[in-house]
């Protein structure tokens, strides 16, 4: 079963270049419709004045293709409440966020505002970089479940409510990122990885970046 998903890149936000770039996509993957489509990235207030209003146009195309069956579902991507909070008081709301999400870098503020509001949370880089795999205090917890730091941080994910979207073209790797059923973490565990302090994130702040 395929579940695809496609996004709004941020040249394309706005109402009529939104309805342009999704029926170039379909067209593109030779589809009659998406089960999820996103914006990638907000429109922030450093770089427009009237950041808002093009968040807003892009989601009102989004929504009207949503309601013509067009797309399964609409979401979002690297929004913070902030920037949620505009589209929260439209028709429809955001289905979906989906954020950077692993042990070093876990966007509480975001993940709490999102579970709140009835907006699922998918993590990308659930893995994080090199930096997640050699921090020691994940490599001693995940040698108590007789895991891999890989395993630890999808099932820290599943446990904190959050859908991690692990990315690998390796096929041992993909079925170890798969076997995360058959362990909790504990609740002083959690509590430990959630203690960590930030690290290995990305560094791609919504409010910050230059593209």
């Amino acid at each position: 079963m395929l579940f695809v998903t496609s996004k709004v890149w941020n040249p394309d936000r706005g109402y009529e270049t939104t309805l342009a770039a999704f029926e170039k996509t379909l067209k593109d993957l030779g589809l009659g419709y998406l089960d999820l489509y996103l914006i990638h990235w907000p429109a922030a207030a450093h770089q427009f004045e009237n950041w808002e209003e093009i968040n807003l146009a892009t989601w009102k195309a989004m929504t009207e293709l949503y309601k013509a069956g067009k797309i399964r579902a609409i979401g979002v991507s690297n929004f913070k409440p902030h920037h949620l909070k505009a589209l929260m008081e439209t028709e429809v709301a955001p289905m979906v966020n989906q954020i950077e999400f692993h042990p070093g870098f876990t966007q509480d503020e975001t993940v709490e505002y999102c579970k709140a509001h009835g907006i699922a949370v998918e993590a990308w880089s659930p893995l994080g970089t090199g930096a997640m795999l050699t921090r020691p205090e994940l490599i001693s917890i995940a040698e108590k479940y007789h895991k891999s730091v890989a395993q630890l941080c999808v099932r820290f994910a599943l446990q904190r409510g959050v859908i991690p979207l692990p990315k690998s073209v390796t096929p041992s790797r993909i079925e170890e990122n798969l076997k995360v059923f058959d362990f909790t973490i504990s609740d002083e565990d959690m509590a430990a990885i959630g203690a960590l302090p930030d690290f290995g994130s990305k560094g791609l702040d919504p409010d910050a970046v230059d593209f």
